[in-house]
């Protein structure tokens, strides 16, 4: 049919490095799946996600009831092998010294939400032009959109869960067009990762507990974005240096190693200038609203808000213990949010040292919160005998300490 010829020629055109067609029937076994590792609880923490919503999410005409295809597409994003990248010690290359964390490679250019909506417009507006019907989906619309991808042959999901595109690997986002128009549909790939368990073995929280299954109360990502309270405190040594999500099992994939080219232009220029993806955990903590707000505001790392961000930088410092940081953390344990305080402590408690300990003890005078308290008092254990008041004693007021 020329109008499925003319929409992936048009797809590839906008960067698209992968386009697929596959009909609008309900996707009922990916729903079965999902249902099943919602109900186990594989999805707690997720307020956003229920059984309900994957029900909604694989009935592709619950909102378009005309739809004939779906147009399931991939985006490349410019991936940095964080591997290869400067280790995480003071005097580290980009702006500020100091240790440095890390930043998933998707989250480094301009909020993918907002690329992939602009991209997929000149589609949607061809196909209102011949008269159909078009609706887009991205990542935070109701839609099973590795299932598309995948039935729409796109890719093959891996043992990561991530959609694996042949010749481009994992480092794409995904998002869709469901239409009235009735295009010709392609055929699901007939590839899987054999016998290749990589992503699974890397894994530091033992997240993946089987090919394809997914445990999102240990991963990573789910605890450095998603998630807006405290860590729990046996999750924070494995989340390592990461501040915003995770690369690890991406990394580690052959399938991604094999396809490690440059992203193509329009591709790459459409994410706009990057964030460095090995931050200064240091400037991270010196970051006001105003500073957070000027620097985050157009990239996916406004999700976490200042105060997440701060929090996971603070246990990457505590996690890469460079006791050249504790002045950071001295200042941190004062920042006005609890949930900064509170991780800091536990920071200042991984790295020890008499710095440490004073920075301790003064906070723990000066400290209201009960939970910042514990964390407080839980810390000055790891650096050794108590020399002051225990954490049940009352506080002072909160006064700044001299830097």
């Amino acid at each position: 049919m020329a109008l499925t010829q003319e929409v992936k020629h048009l797809a590839s055109s906008l960067g698209f490095c992968a386009v697929g067609i596959t009909g609008a029937d309900p996707f009922t076994p990916a729903a079965e799946v999902a249902a099943r590792r919602t109900h186990d609880g594989l999805m707690d923490g997720l307020s956003w996600w229920s059984e309900a919503r994957v029900q909604a999410s694989a009935d592709p005409r619950r909102a378009t009831p005309d739809a004939r295809s779906i147009i399931a597409l991939a985006f490349p994003y410019p991936a940095k092998n964080h591997s290869n990248a400067p280790s995480p010690t003071r005097g580290g290359q980009g702006g500020g010294a100091g240790p440095r964390g890390r930043i998933a490679s998707y989250a480094l250019g301009r909020d993918y939400h907002e690329v992939l909506l602009e991209r997929m417009q000149p589609l949607v507006e061809m196909l209102r032009q011949r008269g159909y019907r078009a609706k887009t989906y991205v990542d935070h619309g109701w839609m099973l959109d590795r299932a598309a991808a995948a039935r729409a042959g796109i890719g093959w999901l891996g043992k990561n869960t991530n959609l694996l595109v042949p010749g481009t690997g994992s480092n794409v986002l995904l998002c869709e067009i469901v239409t009235s128009a009735e295009l010709d549909l392609d055929q699901p790939l007939a590839k899987n990762c054999g016998s290749c368990n990589a992503c699974m073995r890397v894994c530091p929280t033992g997240a993946l507990l089987a090919p394809g299954v997914l445990d999102n109360r240990k991963c990573i990502s789910y605890w450095t974005i998603e998630h807006r309270g405290v860590i729990p405190r046996e999750m924070r040594p494995p989340i390592g240096d990461w501040v915003f999500g995770c690369d690890l099992c991406q990394e580690v994939c052959p399938i991604n190693a094999a396809g490690d080219a440059q992203t193509p232009r329009p591709s790459a220029d459409a994410f706009g200038p990057l964030l460095d993806g090995r931050p200064a955990l240091e400037e991270l903590l010196s970051l006001d609203e105003e500073a957070f707000r000027a620097r985050f505001r157009e990239s996916a790392l406004w999700r976490t808000r200042r105060s997440g961000l701060l929090r996971n930088a603070c246990i990457a410092l505590g996690n890469v213990a460079d006791r050249s940081s504790v002045p950071a953390l001295r200042r941190a344990i004062q920042d006005r949010d609890p949930l900064v305080r509170g991780h800091a402590a536990w920071a200042l408690g991984r790295l020890g040292g008499p710095a440490a300990k004073r920075a301790l003890e003064g906070a723990l005078r000066r400290e209201a919160d009960a939970w910042v308290r514990e964390e407080c008092g839980l810390a000055l254990e790891e650096c050794g005998p108590l020399a002051v008041r225990s954490a049940a004693s009352p506080p002072t007021p909160l006064q700044p300490e001299p830097a």
